[in-house]
């Protein structure tokens, strides 16, 4: 029932296309806000745009418009890994995935300095 969120004057807000979806959210905002305030990072200068201070939701009656009209917004973040980390996984698989992974970060990182 979200139709999107933004933020915006650091106030994280939730926009619903449902009066039900709001009050459901409006009956957990406090457990929400507390869990967020647990795990927000205190200082990070790569998130700082995307802080926040509190939440807020409200229910849009605009009909919904083509997916095709909304502009994605992607942010992309500079790793802080540095791939040197020990694999110990018995799962052959699960061991090659993550061993993928962290080549991509060794070879991302070189690349970068």
């Amino acid at each position: 029932m979200i139709n999107f969120a933004y933020i915006k004057n650091r106030t994280l807000f939730f926009v619903f296309n449902h009066p039900v979806g709001k009050q459901e959210f409006d009956n957990n905002i406090q457990s929400i806000k507390s869990a967020l305030k647990f795990y927000m990072p205190e200082e990070c200068k790569e998130c700082e745009e995307s802080l926040f201070d509190d939440i807020k939701a409200f229910v849009t009656h605009t009909p919904k418009k083509n997916q095709e009209n909304f502009k994605e917004v992607k942010q992309i973040y500079k790793e802080r890994s540095t791939g040197n980390f020990e694999v110990n996984i018995d799962e052959t698989r699960l061991r090659e995935l993550v061993m993928s992974i962290q080549k991509i970060i060794k070879e991302t990182n070189n690349n970068e300095s």
